[in-house]
C-alpha cells in the first residue's frame, strides 16, 4: 500500500473506495471560524491568552501571521495545537502595515473592522486573486459610516484603511453577502467611542456565527449586560477584552465533521467523530439532522458522536433542505446525493456563489462530470441521481469542494475497489484540513482490520 503521506502528493489525487462498511473513529480539527475570532479578541484583549486546540491550517497562519506584523506577541505551538497570545489591550502596535490575507474571508473582514479602532495609522490588505473577486465594499460602507477612511479597489481589494478610531452611534450593516460582516464590528465594537448599535437591512440574514461571536465576547470579559440584540439590532457598549483565567479551547469543527457524519451514509457502517459535542456553538452541527432525515442513526457520547447507517436495509433518501443557516455543509450533501434514491433539492445557497468560489456552479459541473442530472437557480441545487461515471473533479481552489467530493469517492462505485474519482489540488484543504486526506485513508484502513477480525 503506498503511504498516505506519499499519496497526497498525487494531483489529480486518486480516492480510493471503501470496499466494506465503515468501522472508523477519526478526529477533525479545532473549528476555523472559533480560532480566528479567539485570535483577535485575545489579541485585543488585556493579558495573555492561552488557547487550546487551535487549528493550524492556511486561513489561521494568514490571521497569526497578521497579527504579528502588527506587533502583537505570538507563541505558537502547533505539535501541542497551542497558542498563547499576548494581548495589546486594544492599542494595536504597529499603526503602519501592510497585510496578505491569502484568500482567508475571516481575516479579511475580522482585520479591517479591527484596524478602524486605531486612533490613526495607515494599513494596506490584499490578497490572492481569488480574494480580489470577494467583495468587501458593504462593510468597509458601515466603517465609513461610522468615521473610518478607505479606500478600495471599485469595491475590492486591495483596500487601504486611514483610520481615526471607531466612532459609536447607530449603523446600518447589510450582511447579505456574509453575517461575518457583522461578527466583525461587533468584535471591534468594545474599543469604539461610543455604544454602538447595528441595525440590519435584511433580518433574514444567518445568525449562527453571530450567536457564537457573543458567546466568544462574553468568554473574553464582556459583561453580558454590555451585549443586546433583536429581530433586527445588535448592540455592544464600550468595555475592554480580559483574558481568561484558564485557557480558552476551541471547539472541533462541526464544518470538518459533516464529512465524517457523511460517509457512513456513503459507505455504510459505523464512524465515531470524536471532540464533536451534542451543545457546540456551531451552527453548522444543523447538519446532523440532515444525516437523520437521510437514514443515518446519531449516538451521543460525552466525548464524540457516533453516526451508524445499514445500507443494505435502509436507503440513503433525499437530503432536500434550506440550508441557509448552515450552508457550509450543503456541499457535503449535494456531493453524496447521487447515491440518494430520488433528487435532493438544496435551497437558501445563494449567497455561497460569492465564496471562495462560486460554489453553487463547482457543484453543479462536479456532478455534471460524474454524469448526474442537475438543475441549478441563483439560490439552488437540484441533483436527480443517475448512474455514477468516473472523473477527475475541478475543486476551483475550494478545500469545501475537495473534501465533499472525496466523502463520494469513498463510495465503492464501480464494485472493484479501484478509484473512479480524483480530486484536482487536494492541497487546498489546507485551508482549514490539512490532514483530511490521511484522515479519510486512515478510516478506511480502520474499516479493513475490522473486516479481517
Amino acid at each position: 500500500m503506498t503511504d498516505p503521506a506519499t499519496r497526497i502528493m498525487q494531483d489529480p489525487y486518486p480516492v480510493t473506495p471503501f470496499t466494506c462498511p465503515a468501522a472508523a473513529k477519526v478526529s477533525v480539527p479545532g473549528s476555523k471560524s472559533i480560532t480566528n475570532r479567539a485570535l483577535l479578541i485575545a489579541a485585543l484583549a488585556d493579558g495573555k491568552t492561552t488557547l487550546a486546540n487551535c487549528l493550524f491550517s492556511r486561513d489561521t497562519e494568514i490571521m497569526l501571521d497578521a497579527l504579528a506584523t502588527l506587533g502583537i506577541a505570538i507563541d505558537a505551538h502547533p505539535s501541542e495545537k497551542r497558542i498563547t497570545v499576548t494581548g495589546c489591550g486594544g492599542l494595536i502596535p504597529n499603526r503602519n502595515a501592510k497585510l496578505n490575507i491569502g484568500n482567508s474571508g475571516t481575516s479579511a473582514r475580522f482585520l479591517t473592522a479591527m484596524l478602524a479602532i486605531c486612533p490613526d495609522g495607515e494599513f494596506e490588505l490584499d490578497g490572492d486573486e481569488a480574494m480580489r473577486k470577494r467583495p468587501i465594499q458593504k462593510l468597509v460602507d458601515t466603517l465609513v459610516e461610522l468615521g473610518c477612511a478607505i479606500d478600495t479597489s471599485n469595491g475590492f481589494f486591495p483596500i487601504r484603511i486611514h483610520p481615526s478610531g471607531l466612532n459609536g452611534g447607530t449603523a446600518v450593516v447589510d450582511a447579505s453577502e456574509s453575517s461575518q460582516f457583522v461578527s466583525a464590528l461587533l468584535m471591534a465594537a468594545p474599543y469604539a467611542k461610543d455604544a454602538l448599535e447595528i441595525t440590519l437591512s435584511d433580518a433574514t440574514i444567518r445568525r449562527g456565527y453571530i450567536n457564537l461571536t457573543l458567546k466568544m465576547m462574553e468568554s473574553f470579559g464582556i459583561p453580558p449586560l454590555n451585549l443586546h440584540s433583536s429581530k433586527e439590532t445588535y448592540q455592544a457598549n464600550p468595555s475592554p477584552y480580559l483574558a481568561p483565567t484558564s485557557e480558552y479551547t476551541i471547539e472541533s469543527d462541526a464544518s470538518a465533521a459533516s464529512y465524517f457524519i457523511a460517509l457512513p451514509l456513503a459507505v455504510g457502517g459505523t464512524v465515531e467523530i470524536e471532540g464533536v459535542s451534542k451543545y457546540s456553538l456551531q451552527g453548522d452541527l444543523a447538519f446532523t439532522g440532515i444525516a437523520e432525515q437521510a437514514g443515518a442513526d446519531l449516538e451521543w457520547t460525552p466525548q464524540s458522536l457516533i453516526v451508524r447507517t445499514e445500507l443494505e436495509y435502509k436507503p440513503v433518501t433525499s437530503m432536500s433542505a434550506n440550508f441557509y443557516a448552515f450552508s457550509d455543509t450543503f456541499l457535503t450533501a449535494a456531493a453524496i446525493a447521487p447515491l440518494a434514491n430520488g433528487p435532493t433539492r438544496i435551497t437558501g445557497i445563494g449567497h455561497t456563489r460569492h465564496q471562495e468560489c462560486d460554489r453553487i456552479e463547482a457543484m453543479a459541473s462536479g456532478l455534471a462530470s460524474l454524469g448526474q442530472s442537475v438543475h441549478e437557480t441563483e439560490s439552488s441545487i437540484e441533483i436527480t441521481p443517475s448512474l455514477l461515471n468516473p472523473a477527475t473533479i475541478e475543486t476551483y481552489e475550494d478545500h469545501r469542494v475537495a473534501m465533499s467530493f472525496a466523502i463520494l469517492g469513498s463510495h465503492d462505485a464501480l464494485g472493484d475497489g479501484k478509484p473512479w474519482l480524483k480530486i484536482v489540488d487536494p492541497l487546498c484543504c489546507r485551508k482549514t484540513f490539512p490532514d483530511f486526506f490521511n484522515t479519510l485513508e486512515s478510516a478506511r484502513q480502520q474499516s479493513l482490520q475490522h473486516a479481517a477480525i
